[in-house]
């Protein structure tokens, strides 16, 4: 745990002895804690927070908003047939986030270090997103958990694991700086690219083919039945 402390107290230093001497048990444990933290912040987000609220609440999200007001009465009811749909897999994948960070994080950061040129072993850019991970979300969701999913608490916590998330991108970027030997500036190159490519390219594909849908049940003049057994056409 020395290592952790570290981590935590000094990124740079801490980052590089990680590097070194970080253990993928410790990386495991780390991670499956914070899961676990993830997991108990998601049933409490589910127990408090319907689909319909999300979608339809005052609190809901800018982004939501201006798609729902984009929407007329028969996509909006698809919209939230989709998302109803899902709804469960959603709060899955959230209670699994950090497991999702880990892996992922350390795949797209080794290659994007080798899109740059750079070459070097997984194993140790992997011990470092698990301490990085298993070090950072357990405060956004612990945040979470405490203050609730609705009010003034739900804003604070969102602001809270925002901060963390941050934190999680500085000791990624002090990990790429000591595994690969690259400066600040190379560094940072490496981690937007893993960024990009971890974040946005899902993100896209996941919106085309939610846009996919709809069109589809646009064009085939289908919108969701009232008595919840799925779609129905339009006439």
């Amino acid at each position: 745990m020395s290592a952790l402390l570290a981590l935590a107290r000094h990124p740079r230093e801490g980052a590089a002895l990680v590097v070194r001497q970080g253990r993928l048990g410790v990386a495991l444990l780390l991670v499956a804690a914070a899961t676990v933290v993830s997991a108990l912040s998601a049933a409490r987000f589910a127990g408090e927070v319907s689909v319909q609220e999300v979608m339809f609440g005052p609190q809901r999200s800018p982004a939501v908003e201006a798609l729902l007001g984009a929407l007329g009465k028969e996509l909006t009811a698809i919209v939230l047939h989709l998302v109803e749909s899902s709804w469960n897999a959603l709060i899955v994948a959230t209670a699994f986030g950090p497991v999702f960070v880990w892996l992922l994080g350390a795949t797209a950061v080794h290659a994007a270090a080798r899109l740059a040129g750079h070459r070097r072993p997984f194993l140790p850019m992997l011990v470092l997103v698990g301490h990085a991970t298993g070090l950072t979300r357990p405060v956004g969701d612990l945040a979470a958990l405490a203050l609730g999913s609705r009010g003034a608490g739900a804003s604070l916590a969102q602001l809270i694991g925002a901060l963390a998330f941050v934190w999680l991108g500085v000791l990624a970027w002090r990990g790429i700086q000591a595994h690969y030997g690259v400066p600040e500036g190379k560094a940072l190159s490496i981690l937007v690219v893993a960024i990009v490519f971890f974040y946005l390219a899902p993100l896209v594909l996941v919106a085309a083919a939610a846009v996919a849908i709809i069109v589809a049940a646009i064009v085939l003049e289908y919108v969701p039945s009232g008595g919840g057994r799925g779609l129905v056409p339009l006439r």
